[in-house]
């Protein structure tokens, strides 16, 4: 829910800035506008009225006694119960207000009590200290920047380009997406000196001193914990369901095929005794090999619920790139993407404001394939011998691999942890040397990552934490928000409840992978507790788009006229000539499964030329 802004650091009003970036992300929280501006801060909100929908949740809001004012973006999803145990009385039903008593009461000790997706910023004005805080796996937003001893803080970047003239590219980040593909790696961005606020932390700023803290309140355990079982995250799961479903809107579910969903409808079934009042919805490719409306016909059969279907075509991509574009603000993950925004924006009336989806079940529970050869050198640094080769055996007859194609895969994906630049089926792009710049010239932004990891004993955990808070997961996370939000959705993760991933990160792993079953530990729970599902039952397919197919035939005009223009704007980082053989070689080699390079390009390209390549 809503879009949030602030300006402090200045005693002149900043009244004007703060109500163009509100306007800039007024997609964001269509239902209301609020500002506060005082002479030590000045405060905006854009409202998506989620619960009591009266004028009573507008923003900014105070508490009781006056002293703190918040303005938030997001979900509380236990707000009911910290409400009761704190004793806390309202005069509205919203969790804004029980989230700004709750402070008043216990401080920044409140963080850890709560279960939801939020990015907040709390202004003391007896203190004069601001809090800016974002949720644990940073599901919901917040940028910001320091121009002329002032900040800007807002949930999207277009917020703050809005109102600060003279921001830049960073071309290092550039670079470093280039080199690794990783994106959304916790703090930096595509655009110079605007940061986000990571994950699971506060930024207190102490506007008479002029101080900074930067407060981590929760972070991933990967301590093993002998006591987890099924019951137990049986009973995570299910209370994440129960209280991510609480709205005062309607609601919606979006659906594919695979396991993720296929769990998440049955718990969803379960719970509610059927469909109910939900609306699903499901895309597909309109490519024979990637359409699944077979699989969602019998899933339909199978769990007694309707469920839409909307074609995505090859046209829409064309259509659509920019737009989306504008909506993300950066780079981002491919035509998936795109898919996701107009699923959102056909599916959903007005009046259901919040959509659930099920994201997170591969980057917490080891799903995705260039996982496995972290797992097996954990086992030969033990010199675990037999279990290693055991393991490799039945991992290369679960993907049908040889000798050969197994080893290939098992180089690659060591490298792509080591140094970036493999996708999660364990495949890369060619790059034959396009680029203008050396490919250690933004190495160190990478050996930062890895450094931050070396807190997690094993290599598998150090690959999982990366992908949670570094790699993966964060640029989807983005993705999500803004496909949504575009269009006055809020996207829930119920997967992603912090309980459910902290248990999976506690656990043995050996238990995560298995036999060389990847997520083995999450197919069996899911298999125990929903015993003759044969969606549950099906293999993971890994590639579930037609983006290098695509891109080889209908796509490949448009991405060859993109990245052949006589103006390229790409043309200070890579070979042209050397590109324009790429581009033909990547249309006619068959061996080529990988396109990540031409999306990455073609962002690029699209970045520099939005902003005339500053």
């Amino acid at each position: 829910m809503c879009g949030i802004a602030a300006i402090f650091g200045t005693n002149e009003s900043k009244l004007l800035d703060i109500k163009s970036m509100i306007s800039s992300i007024s997609h964001r929280g269509p239902d209301n506008q609020g500002f506060l501006n005082t002479e030590n801060i000045s405060l905006g909100s854009c409202r998506l009225s989620i619960f009591d929908l009266s004028e009573n949740g507008n923003m900014p809001m105070s508490n009781k006694t006056g002293r703190y004012n918040i303005i938030y973006n997001g979900e509380i999803y236990n707000f009911k119960e910290l409400k009761k145990k704190y004793n806390i009385t309202t005069k509205s039903n919203t969790d804004t207000e029980v989230l700004i008593e709750l402070f008043s009461k216990l401080g920044v000790n409140c963080f850890k009590l709560l279960n939801g997706i939020f990015a907040f910023i709390i202004f003391d004005n007896l203190e004069k200290k601001v809090y800016c805080v974002r949720d644990r796996l940073g599901v919901k937003p917040l940028y910001y920047l320091k121009n002329n001893n002032k900040y800007y803080f807002c949930s999207e970047i277009k917020g703050i380009l809005k109102v600060v003239k003279n921001v830049h590219i960073d071309f290092d980040t550039i670079k470093f997406y280039l080199n690794t593909t990783f994106y959304d790696t916790s703090k930096s961005t595509f655009y110079k000196n605007i940061s986000q606020v990571e994950q699971a932390t506060c930024l207190i700023f102490d506007l008479k001193t002029q101080d900074i803290v930067n407060k981590k309140y929760w972070d991933l355990d990967d301590k093993e914990n002998p006591h987890e079982n099924f019951d137990f995250l049986d009973k995570h799961l299910n209370n994440s369901f129960s209280i991510q479903q609480r709205t005062d809107t309607k609601i919606g579910l979006n659906l594919s095929s695979g396991l993720d969903s296929n769990l998440m409808i049955s718990y969803l079934n379960h719970i509610n005794g059927g469909q109910k009042k939900i609306s699903a919805n499901s895309y597909f490719f309109s490519d024979p090999e990637f359409d699944h409306r077979k699989d969602l016909k019998e899933m339909s059969e199978h769990y007694g619920w309707k469920i839409n279907e909307h074609e995505i075509k090859s046209q829409d991509i064309v259509e659509k790139f920019e737009k989306v574009f504008d909506h993300q603000d950066e780079p981002y993950p491919g035509i998936v993407t795109i898919a996701k925004d107009i699923l959102i924006e056909r599916s959903y009336p007005a009046d259901c404001k919040v959509v659930l989806e099920g994201q997170g079940g591969d980057e917490m529970a080891a799903g995705y394939k260039y996982a496995f050869p972290l797992y097996i050198l954990d086992l030969m640094k033990k010199l675990k011998i037999f279990d290693t080769i055991n393991e490799i055996k039945s991992f290369k007859n679960n993907e049908n691999m040889d000798i050969k194609a197994f080893v290939h895969f098992f180089k690659n994906s060591l490298k792509g942890y080591f140094y970036g630049g493999v996708s999660a089926d364990g495949t890369n792009s060619s790059y034959d040397n396009i680029f203008k710049f050396k490919k250690n010239e933004s190495s160190w932004l990478y050996k930062d990552i890895i450094n931050k990891l070396e807190k997690n004993k094993s290599y598998l955990k150090k690959f999982l934490y990366r992908d949670i808070f570094f790699c993966k997961l964060s640029r989807i996370l983005r993705s999500c928000d803004r496909a949504s939000m575009a269009h006055g959705k809020e996207l829930r993760v119920p997967l992603l409840d912090h309980n459910v991933v902290n248990f999976f990160f506690s656990l043995k792993n050996n238990q995560l992978i298995h036999n060389g079953i990847l997520r083995d530990y999450y197919r069996s729970f899911a298999l125990n507790k929903f015993k003759y599902n044969k969606f549950i039952k099906q293999k993971k397919y890994y590639q579930s788009d037609p983006q290098t197919k695509w891109l080889k035939t209908s796509l490949f005009s448009w991405a060859n006229d993109m990245l052949s223009s006589k103006n390229l704007y790409i043309d200070q980082l890579v070979n042209k000539k050397k590109l324009a053989d790429y581009l033909q070689k990547f249309r006619k080699d068959e061996g080529i499964k990988n396109s990540n390079l031409i999306w990455q390009l073609i962002s690029i390209e699209y970045l520099l030329k939005k902003h005339k390549g500053i």
